[in-house]
C-alpha cells in the first residue's frame, strides 16, 4: 500500500516539474537560437564609452536611454547563458511529446490503483472474518476421535444398563 502511495507521489512530482505545452511553445526555436549573437560577437561589441564618443547628440537622442542600457544583460549575464551546445543537447519538442505520452499512459494505468487498493482491503477484511468464523467452527465441531469416544461410552453405558436389568 505504501509503495502505491510513493509511486503516486513520485508521478505527481514529475508532473509538477515538467514543462507545460505553453512553456515549450514559448521557447526559442533552433533557428532563433542559431541567429543569436555568440559570446565572441557580444565581447567585440562597443562599450558605453565607445558609443558616447562616436555618436552625435541627435544620434544619442534616438538611441536607447541609460536606463534601457542599464537594464540590458551584462557580459557576465551573457557569459552565464546557455551555449549553442547546451541548447543543442536540450530535449526537442518530439522528445517532450514522447515524455508527455508516456506520462499520459502511466496516468491511465495509475487511475485504477485506488479501486484495486480498495478491493485488496475488502478482500483482506473478508479473509480475516472468514478466518475468525473458521476458527469458531473448528472449536465447536465434533471430531472423529470425539465420536469414537462417545460411541465407546454409549456402548459401556448400554452394557451397564443391560447388566443392571439382568440382575
Amino acid at each position: 500500500m505504501d509503495k502505491l502511495d510513493m509511486v503516486l507521489q513520485e508521478i505527481e512530482s514529475i508532473k509538477k516539474a515538467m514543462a507545460t505545452k505553453d512553456d515549450i511553445a514559448n521557447m526559442a526555436t533552433k533557428d532563433d537560437i542559431a541567429n543569436m549573437a555568440t559570446k565572441d560577437d557580444i565581447a567585440n561589441m562597443a562599450t558605453k564609452d565607445d558609443i558616447a564618443n562616436m555618436a552625435t547628440k541627435d544620434d544619442i537622442a534616438n538611441m536607447a536611454t541609460k536606463d534601457d542600457i542599464a537594464n540590458m544583460a551584462t557580459k557576465d549575464d551573457i557569459a552565464n547563458m546557455a551555449t549553442k551546445d547546451d541548447i543543442a543537447n536540450m530535449a526537442t519538442k518530439d522528445d517532450i511529446a514522447k515524455i508527455e505520452n508516456r506520462v499520459a499512459n502511466i496516468e491511465e494505468k495509475v487511475k485504477d490503483f485506488p479501486y484495486v487498493r480498495r478491493a485488496v482491503l475488502e478482500i483482506g477484511e473478508r479473509t480475516a472474518r472468514m478466518e475468525v468464523r473458521l476458527k469458531q467452527i473448528e472449536e465447536n465441531m465434533v471430531r472423529k476421535e470425539d465420536l469414537k469416544f462417545y460411541d465407546y461410552k454409549i456402548a459401556q453405558l448400554e452394557h451397564e444398563i443391560f447388566n443392571l436389568k439382568n440382575k
